[in-house]
């Protein structure tokens, strides 16, 4: 993730984050690997270095909510391909969302308000499949993501955020590829060119 440099586009750093966690969730399903790999360093600091440059700039709130949503989107994207109705991904987020409180028991957890967001995007997405209400949709993930983050800490809690959605997506993305890296990485470039062409 060495070619995410700070200010970057939200987009950007999303499908990076998503092709980083996704090849990490890969490798450790890999043949021959035992246990958990060592954390990605490279991409906690890649992405407080863009972090870091929003808040320079004065648009962290802004950009790290962009962020966030285009993380949760194509985390909803990923499950709705996998579980195929709205029924069963309503239960999903119940139930993973009961798993996420269970676990997340420090005094500032992102995931409770990771499944929140998600649930508004599963929502809206089921609402109007064919085009979504941007804005609208913003401004319903905007609420619980503002409340999340803390004043003075905003740089922490957006990572937390964003490394949450991320670590979601990349093991629902590796799942959908069936842990081939290959098909990760085509994939990925994919979406890379698609983006630079927005």
């Amino acid at each position: 993730m060495s070619e995410m440099t700070a200010p970057s586009e939200p987009r950007t750093v999303a499908l990076s984050l998503i092709r980083t966690t996704a090849l990490d969730e890969a490798a450790r399903h890999a043949p021959g690997t035992d246990g958990q790999p060592p954390a990605n360093w490279e991409m906690h600091r890649s992405l407080t270095a863009s972090l870091e440059g929003w808040q320079t700039d004065g648009t962290l709130r802004e950009n790290s909510l962009l962020l966030t949503e285009w993380l949760a989107v194509d985390l909803v994207a990923y499950l709705s391909q996998q579980l195929g109705d709205q029924a069963r991904m309503e239960r999903w987020l119940r139930d993973f969302g009961d798993q996420v409180c269970q676990v997340q028991q420090h005094g500032h957890p992102a995931g409770p308000t990771a499944i929140e967001i998600l649930s508004v995007v599963a929502e809206d997405l089921a609402a109007r499949p064919q085009k979504p209400a941007a804005a609208e949709r913003l401004a319903r993930v905007g609420a619980p993501y503002r409340l999340y983050l803390r004043s003075g800490h905003e740089v922490e809690d957006a990572r937390e955020m964003a490394l949450t959605f991320a670590l979601w997506a990349g093991s629902q993305l590796t799942a959908l590829m069936h842990h081939e890296a290959d098909r990760i990485t085509s994939y990925m470039d994919a979406r890379d060119h698609a983006a630079s062409r927005l």
